[in-house]
């Protein structure tokens, strides 16, 4: 009877936690119920110390970068390591105005635990365009490992294996648009003649963006040696994708906003007259796609030579 009892007290400690596995005795005890319903309930893992006051952990991570492949990526394993810091603080008296003693507090970090875990990336089949490359980071903060996306171009599912040494399983469920290639795009030639600007630019991907659009946008600067350049104008030119682009222009074709007129700081044709029949102007350029392949990001592209106007 005595270990019947001492039975019964034992069991009814070990289904404490499950509060929700209600057993009614007034029924009978349905042994294989309250089984059930505990294995459902959240287990919940041994956490970091805790301890009063302030406590924080170093951050280690690892960074792994990725461009196009036909077949799984396997990472190497890499150690990360994180220390614990927890603030402590005394308080004692100290000597006050009127003969007064103030209490004053003096604090101090000091190391606790540390943990230290391998991890290793694992990245299924997946197709990515030439120019695309994705940045994963894997870091440690106190005893949690956590994976971060930095730039995919996949919608990816992520399966975590192992503890305190991690596999990050990823596996591509559909693809998503990335920042184009800010190379994708390079000048072929900027010129001046007969009162017309005329500028050719490259594209080393007018396959693989077929059907789709590019914008090119121009604003025209006179160089002026030791002074602001002064804005000119600016204009946008679309296309479809094709292996090159040219575009012709006068001065006059170019649009001019009001506050770009009112901010620019150029002399003037007035003035430049006087200063020799040599002007030189330049473009600053820039591109963006259009279209479900990339992002409709704008790239600065910088400026072109400048070239001679007489």
């Amino acid at each position: 009877m005595k270990n019947s009892i001492i039975s019964a007290i034992v069991s009814m400690g070990f289904l404490a936690p499950y509060a929700g596995a209600e057993v009614n005795f007034d029924r009978g005890v349905d042994v294989k119920a309250a089984i059930t319903e505990a294995a459902g309930a959240d287990v919940v893992l041994p956490a970091a110390d805790r301890y009063p006051g302030y406590t924080r952990y170093t951050r280690d991570c690892a960074s792994f970068s990725y461009g196009p492949s036909d077949t799984d990526i396997m990472s190497e394993r890499v150690w990360l390591q994180s220390t614990e810091y927890v603030q402590e603080c005394h308080t004692s008296m100290h000597p006050g105005p009127n003969n007064t003693q103030v209490p004053v507090q003096h604090c101090y970090e000091r190391p606790g635990q540390t943990w230290r875990e391998t991890v290793q990336l694992n990245i299924k089949q997946r197709k990515l365009l030439p120019w695309e490359r994705e940045s994963f980071d894997i870091c440690l903060e106190g005893p949690w490992s956590s994976l971060y996306v930095v730039e995919a171009g996949y919608k990816y599912n992520e399966r975590r294996i192992g503890n305190y040494d991690t596999l990050f399983e990823l596996t591509p469920q559909y693809k998503i648009a990335t920042r184009p290639d800010e190379n994708g795009l390079s000048i072929g030639e900027f010129s001046y003649a007969g009162g017309k600007y005329s500028f050719k630019v490259n594209d080393a991907w007018a396959k693989e963006y077929a059907g789709e659009k590019v914008v090119i946008k121009v604003d025209l600067f006179r160089d002026v040696p030791g002074w602001f350049d002064g804005f000119r104008g600016g204009k946008e030119f679309m296309f479809s994708a094709a292996p090159g682009y040219e575009m012709s222009f006068a001065e006059s074709d170019l649009a001019r906003s009001p506050v770009a007129e009112m901010n620019s700081h150029d002399k003037g044709y007035e003035v430049i007259a006087d200063e020799g029949p040599a002007l030189k102007f330049y473009l600053k350029w820039g591109f963006k796609r259009l279209g479900s392949i990339s992002t409709n990001d704008f790239i600065d592209k910088g400026h072109t030579p400048s070239v001679v106007v007489n």
